[in-house]
């Protein structure tokens, strides 16, 4: 789904104006963005959890060459969906 459609969606749903959603959407997206580079998580009852997770270090291989090399840890954003999420999800696979 592109951006705009979401955008549309959420205005019908809210009964807002174009300008009201996408100022509206903004903030949502830097809250979030805030909260995960604090490193604390987010739990939306209903939907899910967004949160950071650390990835370990790893051995790669470059393919080309065949040399080895460490990857360094880090830390990614993660999205965990809750079970109504899982459910709804389910329930509409069956509709296909």
């Amino acid at each position: 789904m592109k951006q705009s459609v979401f955008l549309s969606a959420v205005q019908q749903e809210a009964g807002l104006n174009a300008a009201q959603t996408r100022e509206m959407t903004r903030q949502l997206v830097e809250a979030l963005n805030g909260i995960l580079a604090d490193g604390d998580s987010l739990t939306v009852h209903g939907f899910g959890s967004f949160e950071v997770k650390k990835k370990e270090e790893r051995l790669s291989v470059n393919p080309q060459s065949g040399k080895r090399f460490m990857i360094p840890p880090k830390l990614v954003p993660a999205f965990r969906p809750g079970a109504s999420l899982k459910e709804r999800i389910k329930a509409y696979q069956g509709h296909e």
